[in-house]
Formats: C-alpha cells, sequence, structure tokens
C-alpha cells in the first residue's frame, strides 16, 4: 500500500503541522513537523511497504514496532525517545519522535577522517552508557555503527544511540530466525553473520570494538573489494590486523582492549559495556572538543548543499520554513487514525537478501532503507509515559484546547524527582547550587529542565541535563578515576583487559 505524501502545512493526526519533509527510503518517509499544543519540533517516521510481499511487509512492521518499544523500555537519555504512534487512513503505522539536530558519526568522522584515543573515548563512553542502560533491559542492539551514533549539535551537546528496528528484547523477540542474518557486514560479530540464537551484549560490544578500530584507524576492521558477502566471509574466517599495527602509536592498553572486543569466540568477550566504559577511561581521559566542531562542519555542509534548515518560528502562524528537500514536491496530506517503526544504510538483512541503502548523514536528516537498521534523525520534544511494551504512549497527557482557538498551555504541574549517585559521598551542583544531600528530593514544574553535575573525589564527575517531565529515580554511577590519572607523576597502572574468560562467571 503506497503512502499518500503528506502536505507542507498539512495538519496531521490533529495535532501535528507538517513542516517539510526530512528524508526517503525504502522503508518509507520521515517529515519534519510541530507539535500545535505545545509548540514542540517532533520527527514524524510513516512506513511504507509498497510492492513488498506480505513476509517482507510483516518483517518491516515488526521492526518498525521494535524501535518504540525499545524507546519505552529502556527509557535513556541516550535512547531516541518515541512520543505517538499510530496509523493513517490508509493503514501505514506511523511513529512520532523526539527531533534532533546534528549529525552522524558516520558525517562527522567524514571530517576527521582519523580519531585521537581521547576523541574516541569522548564519543563511545555515552554510547557504552546507553548500551548499558539498554542490556540491563534486555535489549540487544545489533547495529551498533558509525550511522546509527548521532551527534546531537543543538540545543546541547549530547550523543544517541539510533535505530533499534533489528534489536532483541530477551529470548526469541529480535526480527530474525535462527539462520538469518541481520546487521551491517563490516561491523557484525560472528556470530551474527552466522544467525546463532541467544545474540548478546557480548554482540553488541563486538561492533563497539569495530567502530573504535574504524575511529582509532580511518577504516573498519573488515572491508572488501568483493562485496557484502566477501566481507561476512572475512568476518567468519579472518582476524582482523592488530590495531597497534595499523597505527604503533596507540597506547598499549587500547590497543589490547579493541582486539579483545574483536576476538571471535563470544565466550572470549567482554559483556559488560559499563566496565569496557571503564576501561577506556582508565587509559585516556576524554576530549570532545574537536569532535563537535567536526559534527558542527558536518552540519554546515549539509546546509550549504540545501539541507533541512530550521524554520525562523514555532508559532503555528508563520510560515512553515524551507524544509523540504530539494527536488521533492509533497501532494496531498493524508489525515491518520491510531496504531507503529522501521530502518536502513549499509545494514543488509540475508534470507531473503535486500539491497542496503546508503545512509543519508547530516542536519535533521533520517533515511529508512530496506534491510533493517538504520536512521538519522532529528532538537528534543517533550518525552512521553508508556502503557507497555507493544503500544507505548506518550508521556505526557495531551493538552485540549481551552477555547475555540484552537491553542492551550498545559496547566503547571509540580513534578519530584529523586537524585542519586555511586559513591554515597558523591554530592550535586545543581544549576550551580551545591546540595549537601544524596540522595536528593527535587521539585520543579513540569518541563523544568536544570543542569547537574555529580563529583566525588577520586571519581570522574558525570555532567548531565534533567528534565522534569515525569516523576522519576535518577541514579548516576561515578567511574573511579584511574591511577594513571590521578597520579600524573607515576606510572601509568595496566588496565584489567577483558581477554581471558572467568569461569567462575556463569554468564561468559
Amino acid at each position: 500500500m503506497k503512502v499518500v505524501p503528506l502536505e507542507t502545512g498539512a495538519v496531521f493526526a490533529d495535532k501535528y503541522r507538517i513542516d517539510g519533509v526530512l528524508g526517503k527510503g525504502g522503508m518509507g518517509v520521515v517529515y519534519a513537523a510541530t507539535n500545535l499544543a505545545v509548540g514542540r519540533r517532533v520527527a514524524i517516521k510513516v512506513m511504507e511497504a509498497g510492492d513488498a510481499d506480505a513476509q517482507t511487509r510483516q518483517d518491516m512492521l515488526h521492526r518498525f514496532r521494535l524501535e518504540a518499544q525499545a524507546a519505552a523500555v529502556i527509557d535513556h537519555s541516550g535512547i531516541v525517545d518515541v512520543l505517538d504512534m499510530g496509523e493513517t487512513d490508509e493503514g501505514s503505522p506511523f511513529i512520532v519522535m523526539e527531533f534532533l539536530e546534528g549529525a552522524t558519526l558516520k558525517a562527522t568522522l567524514k571530517q576527521l577522517k582519523v580519531m585521537t584515543p581521547a576523541q574516541a573515548v569522548a564519543v563511545m563512553g555515552p554510547v557504552l552508557e546507553a548500551l548499558t542502560a539498554a542490556h540491563a533491559a534486555g535489549v540487544v542492539h545489533r547495529d551498533i555503527k558509525p550511522a546509527n551514533i548521532f551527534l546531537c549539535t543543538r540545543p546541547k551537546h549530547a550523543i544517541k544511540v539510533l535505530d533499534f528496528g533489528i534489536s532483541r528484547f530477551g529470548e526469541g523477540s529480535g526480527v530474525t530466525q535462527t539462520g538469518q542474518s541481520m546487521g551491517t557486514p563490516q561491523y557484525m560479530s560472528p556470530e551474527q553473520v552466522k544467525g546463532e540464537r541467544g545474540v548478546g551484549p557480548e554482540s553488541d560490544l563486538y561492533s563497539v570494538g569495530a567502530v573504535l578500530y574504524h575511529l582509532l584507524t580511518g577504516a573498519p576492521p573488515f572491508e572488501s573489494t568483493g562485496g557484502e558477502m566477501a566481507t561476512l566471509a572475512r568476518v567468519l574466517s579472518t582476524h582482523p590486523t592488530p590495531v597497534r599495527e595499523v597505527k604503533p602509536e596507540l597506547p598499549v592498553a587500547l590497543g589490547k582492549l579493541v582486539d579483545g572486543l574483536l576476538v571471535k569466540e563470544r565466550a572470549q568477550r567482554e559483556r559488560d559495556a559499563m566496565e569496557v566504559r571503564r576501561l577506556l577511561l582508565a587509559i585516556t581521559a576524554p576530549e570532545d572538543g574537536p569532535v563537535w566542531a567536526a559534527a558542527s562542519v558536518a552540519v554546515k555542509q549539509e546546509l550549504a548543499k540545501g539541507g533541512t534548515p530550521r524554520p525562523g518560528s514555532n508559532s503555528k502562524r508563520s510560515a512553515p520554513g524551507v524544509l523540504a528537500m530539494p527536488g521533492r514536491t509533497p501532494s496531498k496530506p493524508s489525515v491518520p487514525r491510531a496504531g507503529p517503526r522501521p530502518p536502513p544504510e549499509e545494514t543488509i538483512a540475508l534470507a531473503p537478501s535486500r539491497r542496503p541503502l546508503v545512509l543519508f548523514a547530516a542536519l535533521a536528516a533520517l533515511v529508512l532503507a530496506g534491510g533493517g537498521g538504520a536512521y538519522v534523525l532529528f532538537s528534543k520534544a517533550e518525552p512521553a509515559p508508556t502503557t507497555g511494551v507493544d503500544a507505548p504512549a506518550p508521556r505526557r497527557p495531551k493538552v485540549e484546547p481551552q477555547d475555540g482557538t484552537g491553542t492551550a498551555a498545559p496547566a503547571p504541574v509540580e513534578v519530584e524527582l529523586t537524585l542519586s549517585a555511586d559513591p554515597k559521598e558523591a554530592r550535586f551542583v545543581v544549576d550551580g547550587e551545591a546540595l549537601d544531600c544524596n540522595p536528593c528530593t527535587l521539585k520543579r514544574k513540569s518541563g523544568a529542565k536544570l543542569a547537574v553535575k555529580a563529583s566525588a573525589e577520586r571519581f570522574v564527575a558525570s555532567e548531565f541535563e534533567l528534565v522534569f517531565d515525569r516523576p522519576q529515580d535518577k541514579h548516576v554511577a561515578l567511574a573511579p578515576v584511574p591511577s594513571a590519572l590521578s597520579s600524573p607523576g607515576k606510572k601509568p597502572k595496566k588496565p584489567r583487559t577483558p581477554l581471558t574468560v572467568d569461569e567462575s562467571n556463569p554468564y561468559r
């Protein structure tokens, strides 16, 4: 069933004004839009199955829903938020997601070519935090790659993990079945290539190792001129060149860590994402300045090519702004009713095979492609509460108009949050005010945002934004300061390597 394009300026689902097209692909269309009730920017993905057969359409629908389920189950600031979902009059599922401004790591890497260890740690540290939350919720991403890591440049620097469209929840709930592979060849673990059952956190950490290898050397561990199948064959049969043979100047500990994540035997890999983050921080302190500068250049280049600039105003009476991609003219609007999400790029699916599309990465752009797993998204929209894994609902109640004008402001509601941290000696600075408590109870009006810094002696400080969108407990686990950083005059201690198997741990 073909989706009728939504016209710029049309009101979708009685509350979203369509501002333009962000991207198109084999899976559907992504629009920039504005929630008229609260004036927030959002991205709306509408699935289009086209002439796909029944099985392919079912797979697409499943991947579409997985994205919403992941956001509902994980509920982490490093995961793209799903705010609403439903179905158009033609029966096509749609998802409303937060709108991000920035560039993918893939686009950013085109500017830097190669990253220093400090820059790579600055990017992958937040990714590992998001994966820690995902794995704790029983979700394995299965498609970690530069195109699925998004660097938000506005309104505040943040790193998001994108596209859980081929993720796996618990046992047997992923898209694929035994013998079927799905992912991106250059970053897929050997067990994914084989289509093994029970793919776990260690598979995501293999992909993290492959991304680190790419950041540090300028190329992924496996590339082949023979196409995707040749690359997959090398993943199964060939050991990657040790990272320090490519870049001898890299720290020995970093080389061992990356090479250890890329071992083919899954039982010999680290499966704790937070432990990998700790080991990275023990090797070097993060330096993110050049990374954000490169991301900003990537955004400017996209704008120069006629990309998707921001509208001049959020007022519903103003012109929607220049958002439609060049050469694409939307036609008649389609109005939805109610019921879900897909993926895209070099991501591939084997059995049945699907031709991947190249990811379009830059400012506020999202690409959906056949084959599963990747989009480049979107400035932060309001989060929304969930009503269950199968159908996450907005985390805020809908604001109904108070009069005939169609506008209304939400009633001020006070939200209470509990803020805590490990170790217990940690203390918080909230919007410049030092708090002598841990845990701390904070009350603010709904929608308020606070800048928070958690710190403790001999621990790495953590800075983050606290959003009062719903009652919640926010807990922060600070990483110990490595001896190499706390004692500059001493020789750094050798960090623990995850290469050996701990026989006392039944999960390794």
